[in-house]
């Protein structure tokens, strides 16, 4: 029953995760999906390259800290830690990709859309993580 509980309280960030790797396989801007873009940037400008693999990155960041707190809920402050550095991962990759498109905005993609639900998500989850109050032990 205990697992049932720590499961729904913390779905929020395993859904979260799950679309943020998932928009890597999906159109954001222009026609080809994230990996796709990493693929071709990689033989022209290798260093600029990386910053599409970085929601899969995060995403996979994330769904490590998820199923962190699930398998132990004591380790929920070394799981919000996790998820932030994945956000962090996140938000760069949104600063530096939406300066680059942002006159493309209006020809977003499920990718964009599944990127920042993902965000949303992982960020209620470390809200909930964090204000959830631990009954064990004393009063």
């Amino acid at each position: 029953m205990e697992f049932k509980n720590i499961l729904n309280k913390n779905l929020f960030g395993l859904i979260g995760s799950i679309l943020l790797i998932l928009s890597e396989f999906f159109q954001w801007f222009s026609e080809q999906n994230l990996i796709e873009l990493y693929i071709l940037t990689t033989s022209i400008e290798i260093e600029n390259s990386f910053l599409f693999l970085f929601p899969l990155i995060s995403g996979i960041i994330c769904l490590a800290a998820s199923i962190l707190i699930i398998y132990k809920v004591e380790f929920k402050i070394k799981s919000v830690i996790l998820s932030l550095v994945g956000l962090g991962f996140l938000i760069i990759f949104f600063f530096d990709y939406f300066i680059q498109e942002i006159q493309y905005l209006y020809n977003a993609g499920a990718g964009l859309y599944m990127g920042i639900s993902g965000f949303l998500l992982i960020i209620i989850n470390i809200i909930n993580v964090l204000i959830t109050i631990d009954n064990q032990g004393g009063t």
